[in-house]
């Protein structure tokens, strides 16, 4: 099987599931149809650079990252970059952003198709997300803490 249609079924998984362990992917995929094994999962989380996220006490998820330093694209290095501070509040997530990038790093976000976010509401030098949850929010939030850390 291919490494692309593998890497996009764990995307897909990973955007309608909650995934907290590699034994629950690896299921997951075999259940889909995919012969995979853990050490090819393994790999492909490390390729990937997915990241846990907590969802609640004690607990946490697999989440693509929404950007990363290392290895990010060049619309991710401008988030990664821009990006001053962020703080979180119910469905809500503010990010703070150098002055003039807020609709450039909403447009990116938004290309990203993430289904945690409802909406988007960039200013000069801020964003605004919406998320679909609590949940939502708090994985979008430590994902932006961990661009600052």
């Amino acid at each position: 099987m291919a490494k692309q249609t593998r890497q996009e079924a764990i995307r897909s998984i990973l955007t309608s599931n909650v995934v907290e362990t590699q034994d629950q992917l690896v299921k997951l995929l075999l259940d889909a149809g995919m012969a995979v094994t853990q050490a090819t999962v393994s790999r492909d989380i490390k390729d990937m650079a997915l990241v846990k996220v907590p969802i609640d006490a004690g607990r946490y998820r697999y989440s693509m990252p929404i950007a990363r330093t290392e290895t990010a694209g060049k619309g991710d290095r401008m988030i990664v970059s821009a990006l001053q501070n962020v703080e979180v509040q119910d469905k809500f997530v503010n990010m703070e952003l150098t002055p003039g990038s807020g609709p450039a790093v909403a447009s990116l976000i938004a290309s990203h198709h993430d289904d945690r976010i409802f909406a988007t509401v960039p200013t000069d030098s801020s964003l605004l997300m919406i998320a679909r949850s609590e949940a939502a929010a708090r994985e979008l939030y430590a994902e932006m803490r961990m661009v600052l850390d």
